[in-house]
């Protein structure tokens, strides 16, 4: 069937000529075997199915088909074509599902970014019963000391101690993190108490690396920061203190979930205040409201006073 075949520069097919919509025509024509047949099944005339078809053979400047008295007949080319078009039917199908989950779970996924202090040591450890009670929601978290700014992640709702620069974005202040130095009762025993943050220096005490970075970006520095030891792993931090390798300065909120471990305060250290931004996308997803408002609780008063915006540390000991 070499009829209406046409010649392109260069040897290749334009891209807008080799459409989907005739390759669809031409795995019915295979399928089926004759062109009269592929018409019904796809409900088209016989003149637009042997169009399509020729326009394709021009295209590919290849005959495809070879008549018969009972139809049609794929050539080599035929059947090469047909190999790569039903992997092009199934990558389309695939994407029609995946596509469609996708959008599906735009109703009912947020993906929370949260730094370590706040996600790992007060929201995660409650989250498990907000899922429970709330299955249509799909929660995913993921943790970062970042600011949004250098988040390359799509999120929807942040939780950070960096104040949001984004005029465009939704953000509120929701509570304050507090901070105490932390030592084991061995290392009391034999060194004393720390009481300023001249004696956590001379210690060469422990500090996370986010927390000093924010100070230092913030210019709200204490003597001796620069002389402490960072460490970019809170439970790695909380570990060499509770084996009395030295005091750790660490968020007051730890307090309930390490016991022995001894926190004292230290005048000077800076607090952060904690901020809650959500991603435009937020509003699409349906129940967010009440994971939202379920978020601010966890930093509420009612829920605990170490979130306060009055200085928490001031009754610890």
């Amino acid at each position: 069937m070499k009829r209406g075949l046409s010649h392109t520069i260069g040897g290749e097919a334009p891209f807008d000529q080799f459409d989907w919509d005739r390759l669809r025509v031409f795995r019915a024509v295979a399928k089926t075997g004759s062109m009269s047949a592929a018409a019904i099944v796809l409900g088209g005339s016989l003149p637009t199915i042997s169009r399509r078809v020729t326009d394709l053979e021009a295209a590919l400047q290849a005959e495809l088909f070879q008549r018969n008295h009972t139809g049609v007949d794929l050539t080599d080319a035929g059947r090469t074509l047909l190999r790569h078009a039903d992997l092009m039917a199934d990558t389309i199908h695939a994407a029609q599902i995946e596509v469609g989950s996708v959008a599906n779970d735009v109703g009912r996924a947020i993906h929370l970014v949260c730094n370590e202090p706040l996600a790992q040591y007060w929201i995660v450890p409650r989250l498990a019963e907000f899922q429970l009670l709330n299955p249509e929601l799909t929660i995913d978290v993921s943790i970062s000391n970042s600011s949004l700014e250098s988040q390359d992640s799509a999120w929807d709702i942040s939780i950070q101690t960096y104040r949001p620069r984004n005029p465009d974005q939704i953000s509120r202040r929701i509570g304050r993190s507090h901070f105490a130095a932390f030592v084991s009762s061995d290392w009391k025993l034999s060194n004393g108490t720390p009481a300023s943050v001249s004696d956590l220096t001379q210690a060469h005490a422990l500090v996370h690396a986010s927390y000093a970075s924010q100070l230092e970006q913030s210019r709200t520095l204490f003597p001796g920061l620069d002389m402490m030891r960072r460490m970019n792993s809170m439970e790695a931090m909380i570990s060499f203190c509770s084996a009395g390798v030295s005091p750790a300065i660490l968020p007051t909120h730890i307090i309930h979930r390490y016991p022995d471990v001894i926190a004292c305060p230290i005048p000077g250290l800076p607090a952060l205040d904690i901020w809650l931004t959500q991603s435009p996308r937020l509003r699409r997803v349906k129940s967010a409201d009440g994971f939202l408002d379920w978020l601010v609780g966890l930093f509420s008063p009612t829920e605990s006073d170490w979130f306060r915006q009055l200085n928490v540390t001031l009754n610890l000991g």
